[in-house]
């Protein structure tokens, strides 16, 4: 399975979730990818079978860099599936809500569960135990 994962990361938290889903992926034998919003142009992001988009919350949704790429990547619409992870101080990942009404419209299809991890502080760490939890997010999706 060839999987892309796309994220924006204020404070390193979301880039931290990134190269760890990363990583297992890798593991368990299936190609990934990795773009920092920041750094990449929508039409940058090549194919895949599973798009993996990951938000801090701003102002109850995800940041402006991702809605960008969500919006103006050039996804091919068949069969394409998508998996969300988010981060907030309360863990409750409104930014996912309108990422997956974006997607859907853009014609692709929801993996699994989202992903919502809690920030300790203003800044972090990462709530603990949040190992568990990507793991089981990455279950939701097994290649």
């Amino acid at each position: 399975m060839k999987i892309n994962i796309i994220y924006d990361s204020k404070d390193e938290n979301g880039e931290k979730i990134a190269e760890d889903l990363m990583d297992m992926i890798k593991d368990r034998g299936d190609e990934a990818h990795i773009y920092h919003a920041k750094d990449t142009k929508p039409e940058d992001i090549k194919d895949a079978d599973l798009y993996i988009f990951g938000s801090s919350t701003h102002l109850r949704g995800p940041s402006r860099r991702i809605k960008r790429i969500i919006k103006k990547a050039p996804f091919s619409r068949k069969g394409k599936k998508y998996a969300l992870f988010t981060t907030s101080s309360n863990g409750k990942g409104k930014a996912a809500d309108k990422m997956e009404t974006m997607l859907k419209k853009r014609g692709l299809k929801k993996a699994s569960s989202n992903l919502h991890l809690k920030i300790e502080g203003k800044k972090g760490p990462l709530e603990k135990g949040y190992m568990k939890k990507i793991e089981g997010f990455l279950g939701g999706f097994a290649g």
